[in-house]
């Protein structure tokens, strides 16, 4: 989105896109995908909203290193009345449940799986030069270590709470139709270069100021998008197609209400790869919980 909407323009796009009439209460839950502007979008809205604002509890269970987060805010909780946005890693949709009253209004930015990696490497890094992890190996060894299709699985563990064994069901094919289907009732899914736009518009409606400051961000990469060798980019698209293709479908839709990117090329995702998911979550489980300080994966 080249400009910032306005609250005119918000109030327009919010009537185009929801298919309900809206009630006298709405609540945002804008989901923190990791890499994803999620801390900008934290930190802006916490100093904007004050009690208004909540990053969803994250569940203390030692399970949830198996069967992925859930949120712990439990009912009648005395925050609950005054919420108009929630977000962070452990939201989940089950949350709706604790909004009887309210629309609820969900926005997601996404990435593509360069970008992904990249971020979080170099994210990784700087908390190693900052005395806050490990020392990773370098960026071709280190992406060797790192689940597949990140962003994807994120969404359907962590917000959209498919666990065992219904996670394991569904092959790439069906993720992706999973989150196709429920990202048509989104209030804005996009590029995570559409960070200052979603602020902007949510700012708007609510409000509150909506010139945010951006946080989490490596000003040192140590690797760059240019400097990655071309090899190493094409495996990084070929070993992550799910995400590519969910990146590629909807990171123009922005607040237009019709749904994915019409110009998006067609999915050629396969049908019957369910087990190999399950293989590499196992994999990865056993291998936070022989080695937790290795940081093998960012879900």
């Amino acid at each position: 989105m080249s400009r910032h909407p306005t609250p005119i323009m918000v109030q327009y796009m919010t009537a185009a896109v929801a298919e309900q009439p809206v009630s006298q209460r709405i609540v945002h839950f804008v989901l923190h995908v990791p890499k994803c502007a999620g801390m900008t979008i934290d930190t802006h809205f916490r100093a904007a909203l004050g009690e208004g604002f909540l990053r969803a509890p994250r569940w203390r269970n030692p399970l949830r290193v198996l069967i992925g987060e859930r949120h712990a805010l439990r009912p009648g909780d005395p925050r609950l009345p005054g919420l108009r946005l929630v977000t962070g890693h452990s939201l989940g949709v089950s949350l709706k449940r604790r909004f009887p009253d309210a629309e609820i209004r969900e926005s997601v930015l996404l990435r593509d799986p360069v970008g992904f990696h990249l971020s979080l490497y170099n994210f990784r890094v700087a908390r190693h030069a900052a005395g806050a992890g490990p020392r990773p190996p370098g960026f071709a060894d280190w992406y060797a270590a790192q689940r597949r299709n990140p962003v994807s699985r994120f969404l359907l563990n962590h917000y959209f709470e498919l666990r065992f064994p219904a996670l394991y069901r569904l092959s790439s094919r069906g993720r992706l139709a999973f989150l196709e289907s429920h990202f048509r009732g989104f209030w804005f899914v996009g590029d995570v270069r559409q960070a200052d736009g979603l602020i902007a518009g949510i700012a708007g409606e609510l409000g509150v100021a909506g010139q945010a400051v951006r946080r989490n961000v490596t000003h040192a990469p140590a690797v760059t998008e240019a400097e990655l060798d071309p090899a190493l980019r094409a495996r990084i698209l070929a070993g992550n197609p799910l995400d590519l293709a969910l990146w590629e479908r909807w990171k123009d839709r922005g607040w237009r209400a019709e749904g994915r990117n019409p110009d998006a090329p067609p999915p050629d995702l396969p049908a019957d790869d369910a087990r190999t998911f399950l293989r590499e979550d196992v994999t990865i489980a056993a291998r936070r919980l022989l080695a937790p300080v290795s940081g093998a994966s960012a879900t």
